[in-house]
């Protein structure tokens, strides 16, 4: 059934089907200045990608013509999307936290023609529409405008010329850079077939209805966004709410006022939401944490045998949360085992899932009805998963993958398109096993991987996922560094660059204080004792700002070396 909905099944059949099925029901939705909730309904909403996708085509955008989108999240950026594809345009999401450089690097490389861009972030285009030679047009999103450049509430509509294109399953409908943790961006090529499955696997895992309300925080740039936390919410008829940051103070407050039933995010946000919750309950009195404490390990003694108590044990907690979440999303990046019980035991269903923006870009996914904590669940119907072993002894090895989510290639890149694709196959550069429940667990990535002296093999992603259980460790990135002295001179070792937790020492301790670099040593020797000798820490030193990171939240580890100079 769904290879025939695939094969008949365009973006703007999508769009044609929910403008009819849903009408006058509220699409998009954002916070205003003022206050007040702004809707664009279903109807609303079709009208003006038509609109869009009109004027594109009278300002000379045509086929596979590349237009990108510079803007934090907000209802203008689905606007311009569909807009875009419905001319048969190709979209390039550009992640609003890169360099002016990188910018500049993504536009040139794919050949951006037309840009829709918020009033935010219009001082970059200004900045670099020199070094732009194929851009023509700029398009703001915000109301105000200047004379100097359209404005998207100006479009207008064509009336008797044509006002959409088609497209077809093999299409290119999406150019997304990703560079991850390895240097320079690269285009992935995503096809209308890609995201077409993705959003049917989505609808299929997450039945969004009409009744959900889906609060959008991950940046729309990330596939992971576009798919499940805006065409597939769409198409099940649910409205999606646009919030402008990540703080407790707005996201708790905007939850109860939408409603929020859903929501997609990366494991950061969640471990945010843990340790926001964790520390309100540190100030209750001694009692009161101890009945608090005495629950949870009830409640999570209950879910080994899959009984659920958390929702009705930790109701004042969900109230916070607005009452009504089915269920939080993650993926982009490993979640803290404990994060993720100590969640669930409250009430909350979390569902871990793993894939690339390659993979358009979900490969597998718990599930509502099959979950199981630690995992990243099993392969989406219809996809092909591998485990390359070195050998029949192996547990684990490289996971590769193939089916309808793997990406049509980086765009003018031949030769970075067959490292990773041969005959067929995806290579990931992930490692993992499948359980006996067939089940996927993440062990690490190749590219990320110490080799001691000995020939033992340490996979950062471990050691971080240990040290993270400290309270003093708000950031931690595991490196191997070449030693040189000792015994080990010569040969990798363990190294970690370490941002604390300020709060957790108090409002006395400053930044320079020798107790805040003796009790890391001691949180890291202490904790070191979960693991096994040679996977423990030698050497780390103490930084006071972020770690940088990527738009999923995770840690550049080529960025932090340079940062370091290791």
């Amino acid at each position: 059934m769904v290879k025939t909905v695939l094969q008949n099944l365009t973006i703007r059949d999508i769009l044609e089907a929910i403008n009819k099925k849903y009408g006058q029901r509220p699409a998009l939705r954002v916070k205003t200045k003022d206050g007040r909730l702004k809707d664009i309904s279903y109807v609303k909403l079709g009208r003006r990608v038509v609109t869009v996708s009109s004027a594109l085509m009278e300002l000379g955008v045509k086929k596979a013509d590349k237009v990108a989108i510079l803007s934090e999240n907000r209802p203008e950026w689905a606007l311009a999307y569909f807009g875009i594809i419905s001319c048969a345009g190709i979209v390039v999401p550009i992640d609003v936290k890169l360099s002016t450089k990188e910018i500049q690097f993504i536009m040139n490389d794919s050949r951006v023609k037309c840009v829709f861009v918020s009033a935010k972030y219009i001082p970059v285009i200004d900045e670099l529409k020199t070094v732009l030679p194929n851009l023509e047009h700029i398009i703001l999103l915000d109301r105000a405008g200047r004379g100097d450049v359209m404005l998207l509430k100006n479009l207008s509509r064509h009336r008797g010329k044509q006002r959409g294109r088609p497209v077809y399953p093999d299409d290119t409908s999406l150019i997304v850079y990703t560079s991850g943790t390895t240097g320079v961006a690269k285009g992935v090529e995503i096809s209308y077939r890609n995201l077409l499955f993705q959003v049917l696997a989505f609808s299929e895992i997450i039945h969004s209805s009409p009744d959900d309300n889906l609060l959008s925080v991950l940046p729309l740039n990330h596939m992971l966004e576009i798919t499940g936390g805006l065409i597939a919410p769409l198409y099940g008829g649910a409205c999606i709410t646009y919030s402008d940051n990540l703080k407790a103070g707005t996201l708790l407050p905007l939850m109860k006022e939408t409603k929020t039933t859903v929501m997609i995010c990366v494991p950061l946000v969640l471990k945010l939401m843990h340790g926001g919750i964790m520390k309100k309950i540190a100030r209750l009195s001694p009692g009161r944490r101890k009945a608090f404490g005495a629950a949870l390990a009830l409640s999570r003694a209950l879910l080994k045998l899959n009984v659920r108590v958390g929702k009705a044990l930790f109701a004042p907690i969900h109230e916070e949360f607005g009452g009504h979440l089915r269920g939080f999303i993650s993926g982009g990046a490993p979640l803290d085992a404990d994060v993720e019980v100590d969640l669930n035991a409250l009430g909350f269903r979390v569902l871990q899932g793993y894939g690339l923006t390659e993979t358009a870009p979900v490969i597998s996914v718990n599930t509502f009805n099959n979950n199981k904590f630690a995992s990243v669940g099993k392969p989406l119907s219809g996809v092909e998963v591998k485990i390359l072993k070195k050998n029949k002894f192996s547990r684990e090895g490289e996971i590769i993958t193939r089916g309808p989510h793997v990406m049509k290639g980086y765009f003018n890149n031949p030769e970075k398109t067959a490292e990773v694709i041969r005959g067929g196959w995806l290579h990931t550069g992930d490692i993992g096993y499948f359980d006996r429940d067939n089940f996927l667990l993440i062990s690490g990535r190749i590219k990320n991987l110490i080799v001691l002296g000995t020939g033992k093999k340490v996979f950062p992603e471990e050691v971080e996922a240990v040290m993270e259980k400290s309270p003093y460790i708000k950031e931690i990135s595991v490196l191997g560094r070449i030693a040189g002295r000792g015994i080990r001179k010569g040969h990798e070792e363990v190294y970690a660059v370490i941002v604390p937790d300020l709060e957790a020492f108090g409002e006395s301790e400053s930044p320079d204080s020798e107790n805040i670099r003796k009790k890391i040593s001691a949180e890291v020797s202490r904790l070191g004792r979960n693991l096994a000798e040679y996977k423990r820490i030698t050497d780390f030193q103490i930084r006071f700002q972020e770690l940088p990171r990527t738009v999923t939240k995770k840690i550049k580890r080529k960025a932090v070396r340079e940062m370091i100079n290791v």
